[in-house]
């Protein structure tokens, strides 16, 4: 393996440790938060989010396994890439039942500053991260990289339509939180179809 190859599988080692870091605890927040709100929208774009950190783990040791052995690892990088793209679906399917169950019954979410406050901080670190992760996953080159890095851009642009359906919701429009989190669910499912059509 060159030097410039073993600088950005660490580079990879390092953007998916901040990334780890970062998911988690705003997803953590994100479900808290939308738990006590009753807003389905932040509930949905934690658990997005945890799946971004859960495939970042997956990157982190198939990094390190090639950086170690010196080689990379085919399997290791389909793993990474699965945990990705099914867990995506696995949520967005999830939330698409809940987001129908509550606008057929009218449910309601109360208004969370501390929610859109998160999601537009989430926006805005999630569009650094995904910047970094698709120019190292084509620099390695690793399409679980790279979908990581399609994740985090729409994990950025779900922020926006998180912190949106959250403000609306809080406003009295009570289907904003559902409708919110239905389009954030096709969209993970449209990122999830589109990296393995690739």
């Amino acid at each position: 393996m060159s030097d410039a190859g073993s600088a950005n599988l660490r580079d990879g080692v390092r953007v998916s440790v901040i990334s780890i870091a970062w998911t988690t605890v705003s997803s953590v927040l994100a479900i808290a938060i939308g738990v006590e709100a009753s807003s389905l929208v932040l509930v949905a774009f934690g658990c997005t989010g945890l799946l971004d950190a859960a495939g970042s783990v997956a990157l982190v040791v198939h990094f390190r396994h090639a950086l170690r052995h010196e080689t990379f690892s085919q399997r290791h990088e389909r793993v990474a890439f699965v945990v990705v793209t099914g867990g995506l679906v696995l949520v967005a399917v999830a939330t698409i039942v809940e987001s129908v169950l509550r606008l057929r019954a009218g449910g309601s979410a109360e208004q969370s500053f501390a929610g859109a406050g998160l999601a537009a901080v989430s926006a805005v670190v999630l569009a650094l991260l995904a910047r970094r992760k698709v120019a190292l996953g084509r620099a390695i080159p690793s399409r679980a990289l790279f979908a990581d890095g399609m994740l985090s851009t729409t994990g950025a642009l779900l922020a926006v339509v998180t912190l949106v359906g959250t403000v609306l919701a809080g406003l009295g429009w009570w289907w904003a939180d559902p409708v919110a989190a239905l389009v954030v669910a096709f969209g993970a499912i449209a990122v999830a179809l589109a990296l393995a059509r690739e």
